[in-house]
């Protein structure tokens, strides 16, 4: 007993916060008291709660953890943890509780002391919530895309990456500038950069927040325009430099803020003058219907100023004076207002009949466009379009009448042109035929020529005969006279032969010229019987006509229209190619093309044609030669021909001083015919 009294005393005057609970055999509290100490802890009254366990009065808000704590007192005779316990106010205690088992003469208590941890663990957790905004507040910083500097006694003392970029220099030259150091040696003012930057430092150091615009110097010496704003910060005393102020920079590069501000001011500016000086009337109006603006030109269109319309409502009764007209105008006008999301902000534009100011009517064409909220309205005067527009549609009438007698005319005309050209293409095939014949004329005047001498000297020889038999016919004479009588009769029968080849061949090339029989034939046989007709021709102009083409190239087409392109390509060389030249070679070539089509190619060596004729020299009635024997049918011939008939293509190349090529692929067996074209009915070139 005298050692239980003696920690009873003790107790009460522990500095500690304590209770001690008897416990029974099952470990149970059977009481609790609480010492003086205790009681300023926690503001509970002695004689409400001495002698009560805690669980009774409140004192643990979670019962569970109370459990658990008793048990591993219980079980280890000692425990010890931090908890949360209910004062007598209500308000929660963070304590550190530990408790121990103890034997007193026949007794068990379980003693315990409370640690009251509640102002250090708020302390703990300001500290810890002051570190991560801190934490953050650095991050911050250092993600802004601003400059920002801390200043102490005008030097630059940290910074954040974003000022390394904007000065376009590391951090270590950065810490320790002064503001004048990044900056030109003048402001755009004229004022020097360093009394300006003192300036203004002092005033934020005075506790002025500086808000301003600052020319700025990069490393490299280039500049540019910042919004810079000073902020003071706190006074950390004068252990931080000669007077310890420090203060915030933040420098914004606003370049292109600039810029952009100046090519808006420069738009305004552009749009303000286009506006008032536009050809046409323009008006300005807001969405409520205010008129704030109209141009020079819309007073001297309608005769109204701004105090006559200072809103629609002004317009619509004195442009429109008529109410059923008006409100048929202010309805297709909602319409088209209407739909102005729907034409990307633009409204259509439509003709109005306009009441001016002194009266008159005009017809206006009325459309705009949407800018923000305020609506560009244009009108045209169309006015004298419409009466010029009536005027056309009356001449028009009368220029239709004319036109339909013109066009009968025209008709009747080309008619006759027509008619003539048929004409005129019938001569030429005729005068084909005629130099024909005359050509072969000419090759048969030397075998017909030979055979007559021959049959002469035969005579003579046969007067000579008749003497020597009636002298007395000797053996010698009789043979002299048979041999000169066979070679006599050698030199006829070769003649005659000659002349009935020329003849054949004249027959055949005048039935193909003069015909459009179709049969199977020789491209150099055919050239070959050409020649003949064209020889009188060559030699009179000292041309030479060397023939290339492959013995066994053969056609199924036409003879004669195929002659007849040939000799008209020959004749014009001779003509135009070598004019005023003493002659030169015509080579006629022809090769075997892919997919059963031949090329023929007549070359000469002669002056070329000049790169303005080659277009048209195709055309009907084309010629250099006119009026000295040309009639400029013969190339359009051969195009027809070629083109229509033979069913392929021909084309000429040249360049004045080299020659010319004309170039003709053709079906190696000829379409079926259209139509037999007669004489004159040649088609047309297009």
């Amino acid at each position: 007993m005298d050692k239980l009294q003696t920690f009873v005393s003790l107790f009460d005057y522990a500095p500690l916060p304590m209770s001690y609970s008897p416990l029974d055999g099952d470990g149970r509290l059977l009481a609790s008291f609480w010492n003086q100490s205790w009681f300023e802890c926690f503001g509970y009254q002695p004689d409400a709660v001495q002698g009560r366990t805690g669980d009774a009065f409140g004192l643990w808000p979670d019962m569970a953890f109370r459990a658990d704590f008793l048990q591993a007192v219980g079980a280890d005779g000692i425990s010890k943890t931090e908890t949360t316990l209910r004062s007598a106010d209500g308000s929660l205690r963070t304590v550190i509780v530990s408790a121990r088992k103890m034997f007193a003469d026949d007794t068990t208590l379980m003693v315990v002391s409370y640690e009251d941890v509640t102002e250090q663990r708020e302390l703990e957790s300001a500290r810890r919530q002051a570190e991560r905004t801190l934490r953050l507040f650095q991050e911050m910083v250092e993600s802004s895309a601003d400059a920002i500097m801390i200043i102490e006694d005008h030097r630059v003392i940290a910074c954040n990456t974003a000022a390394t970029r904007l000065y376009g220099m590391p951090r270590e030259r950065l810490i320790g500038s002064h503001p004048a150091e990044l900056s030109p040696e003048y402001q755009d003012d004229g004022e020097s950069s360093y009394s300006a930057a003192v300036r203004l430092m002092e005033r934020a150091l005075a506790g002025s927040t500086e808000h301003f615009l600052w020319r700025h110097r990069r490393g490299d010496g280039s500049t540019f325009m910042a919004d810079v704003v000073l902020n003071p910060a706190i006074d950390l005393g004068t252990d931080h430099g000669e007077r310890g102020r420090r203060y915030v920079t933040v420098v914004r590069d606003v370049t292109e803020e600039q810029q952009a501000a100046r090519a808006l001011q420069d738009s305004e500016q552009r749009f303000r003058k286009l506006f008032r000086l536009a050809p046409v009337g323009l008006a300005l109006t807001e969405a409520e219907g205010k008129v704030f603006a109209i141009n020079r030109h819309w007073t001297q269109l309608f005769g109204y100023t701004l105090d006559d319309i200072p809103d629609t409502e002004a317009w619509w009764k004195q442009a429109y004076p008529d109410p059923a007209y008006r409100d048929a105008v202010r309805a297709k006008w909602a319409q088209a207002t209407a739909r102005i999301t729907e034409n990307d902000g633009e409204l259509e534009s439509a003709e109005y009949l306009v009441t001016c100011k002194d009266g008159q009517q005009r017809h206006v064409l009325i459309g705009g466009a949407l800018i923000g909220n305020e609506v560009l309205t244009s009108y045209i005067d169309v006015t004298a379009q419409r009466e010029a527009r009536a005027q056309l549609q009356a001449l028009n009438q009368s220029l239709e009448t004319r036109e339909l007698e013109r066009t009968r005319d025209l008709e009747q005309a080309i008619e006759d042109l027509r008619l003539t050209q048929h004409e005129l293409v019938r001569s030429e095939k005729l005068a084909g035929l005629g130099a024909l014949v005359a050509g072969v004329a000419h090759e048969l005047n030397t075998p017909i020529g030979n055979a007559v001498m021959v049959a002469s000297t035969l005579g003579d020889l046969r007067k000579r005969f008749e003497t020597a038999v009636s002298e007395g016919l000797r053996r010698s004479v009789l043979d002299s006279f048979l041999g000169e009588l066979r070679e006599a009769s050698d030199m006829i029968e070769h003649n005659l032969r000659r002349a009935a080849e020329l003849i054949t061949s004249f027959k055949q090339v005048a039935v193909d010229q003069s015909s459009y029989q179709r049969r199977s034939f020789g491209i150099a046989e055919t050239l070959h019987e050409l020649r003949m007709t064209l020889n009188p021709t060559l030699r009179r102009a000292g041309v030479t006509l060397v023939e290339d083409i492959p013995p066994d190239l053969r056609m199924d087409s036409y003879p004669g229209p195929l002659s007849q392109v040939l000799m008209n390509i020959v004749n014009n060389a001779v003509v135009h190619a070598f004019d005023g030249r003493p002659g030169g070679t015509v080579r006629i070539s022809g090769t075997a093309l892919p997919g059963d089509r031949v090329r023929i190619q007549i070359s000469d060596d002669g002056c070329g044609i000049d790169p303005d004729k080659l277009p048209r020299i195709f055309d009907p009635f084309f010629t250099t030669k006119l009026g000295r024997g040309g009639s400029g049918l013969g190339l359009h011939i051969v195009y027809t021909l070629v083109t229509e008939l033979l069913g392929g293509s021909v084309r000429i190349e040249s360049e004045p001083g080299t020659g010319s090529h004309a170039i003709i692929e053709l079906p190696l067996s000829a379409p079926p015919p259209r139509a037999a074209p007669g004489d004159g009915d040649l088609p047309q070139h297009p």
